[in-house]
């Protein structure tokens, strides 16, 4: 009786409510399949990173070609090959890089010297600048001050002053700068690659269409590539545009104050303003030490930054959004964090690439609907 009992009240359990076995193991799969993720990020993280030999030279190559594919294109039209239109577009871009480099040599040599003695005039400065909330802190904390009732014994001998040793170029300097041998290898590598890309016209692009398997993969290939290509385009000439514009501003107003050299300041500031955020920093930290070894008060001393950082603001604030357009819809802090993501991997030329790769994978966010998420966090 019983058991037939609880053998009808089993079988008059709904459906659903009945244990399932499948359950219980949607969850290990879910967190595996997370993990799977996660390690595959890590994994293409540390291959970046380890092959930034490799990775760095190809990715600054299309960069450029996404700038310089247009100009090869027009050359087409007007029947010139595309291999003659890439040597005439890679040397004009090569004699543009060595006329910034020798204009940029004379100033950048000259500061290079001074910077063991900046930095150390900067550093007594600084010193200087502290003693009195280092006596309000002696005096806190009852620690005698120097200069008090004792003084050192009469017959005490004097030491001799030591040889004036000029301090060595901090290894900071040394790795902002780098080495001019690897910088013009760099250039060569990435010069060479970019004119093999230039001048397989679209060969590479019909192939990535072509290997693609269906029509609406190939179509949404074709809109990422062109998008993409343009949006990079714009970006690099706006900005080079902008940057003349502030780079100018900036020298002159580095010229009103006398702080020495400012062509060299000018062209700072254009190069260095590539580099979101990170340049700027990079700017005001080179016109602190400057205005210290210059300048003898400290007002004088900020008001190079000053002037540069209100330069910056009014260029950041009005003169870009317009500029762009609202093409370039990147959140602030994406922008920020790329910026110091790919210094990290790549150094000075990844924070370079950071609003070009990000832009890249707003682009695929938008148009890949599995990528959705990437364009969300992205975007504004």
């Amino acid at each position: 009786m019983g058991t037939a009992g609880a053998g009808t009240y089993v079988a008059a359990l709904p459906i659903d409510t009945m244990p399932s076995a499948e359950t219980p193991r949607s969850l290990p799969s879910a967190r595996s399949s997370t993990a799977i993720r996660l390690i595959a990020a890590i994994l293409v993280i540390t291959a970046l990173a380890v092959g930034r030999e490799f990775f760095l030279p190809v990715a600054l190559a299309l960069c450029f070609h996404a700038l310089l594919r247009p100009l090869v294109r027009s050359f087409e039209r007007m029947g010139v090959p595309s291999a003659l239109g890439a040597t005439v577009v890679v040397l004009g871009l090569l004699g543009i890089m060595v006329v910034g480099g020798f204009a940029l040599s004379g100033p950048v040599s000259n500061f290079v010297e001074r910077a063991p003695t900046s930095i150390t005039t900067a550093r007594e400065k600084l010193r200087a600048m502290g003693r009195p909330f280092t006596r309000v802190s002696d005096a806190a904390s009852g620690q005698p001050q120097s200069g008090g009732a004792k003084s050192p014994p009469a017959t005490s001998p004097t030491p001799a002053p030591a040889p004036a040793v000029q301090p060595p170029i901090p290894p900071a300097v040394t790795a902002v700068l780098g080495s001019a041998s690897l910088i013009v290898a760099g250039l060569v590598e990435v010069l060479l690659i970019l004119f093999l890309m230039l001048a397989a016209g679209d060969m590479l692009f019909r192939k990535l269409v072509k290997v693609v398997p269906g029509p609406d993969e190939k179509r949404t290939v074709s809109d990422v590539f062109h998008q993409t290509e343009s949006i990079v385009a714009r970006y690099l000439i706006v900005t080079a545009i902008i940057n003349i514009g502030q780079g100018i501003a900036v020298g002159l107003a580095m010229w009103a104050i006398g702080m020495p050299d400012p062509f060299m300041w000018g062209l700072l500031t254009f190069a260095l303003e590539f580099i979101p955020y990170l340049g700027g920093a990079i700017n005001v930290g080179l016109l602190l030490i400057t205005g210290f070894t210059v300048f003898s008060g400290v007002g004088k001393v900020l008001l190079a930054p000053a002037l540069y950082l209100v330069i910056t603001t009014l260029q950041n604030n009005v003169v870009s959004p317009y500029a762009y357009g609202g093409r370039l819809k990147l959140s602030p802090l994406a922008v920020l964090l790329f910026a110091l993501f790919w210094w990290f991997i790549w150094g000075i030329p990844g924070a370079f690439l950071s609003i070009p790769i990000a832009a890249t994978l707003k682009v695929l966010g938008d148009q890949v609907p599995r990528l959705a998420p990437l364009g969300e966090l992205l975007g504004e």
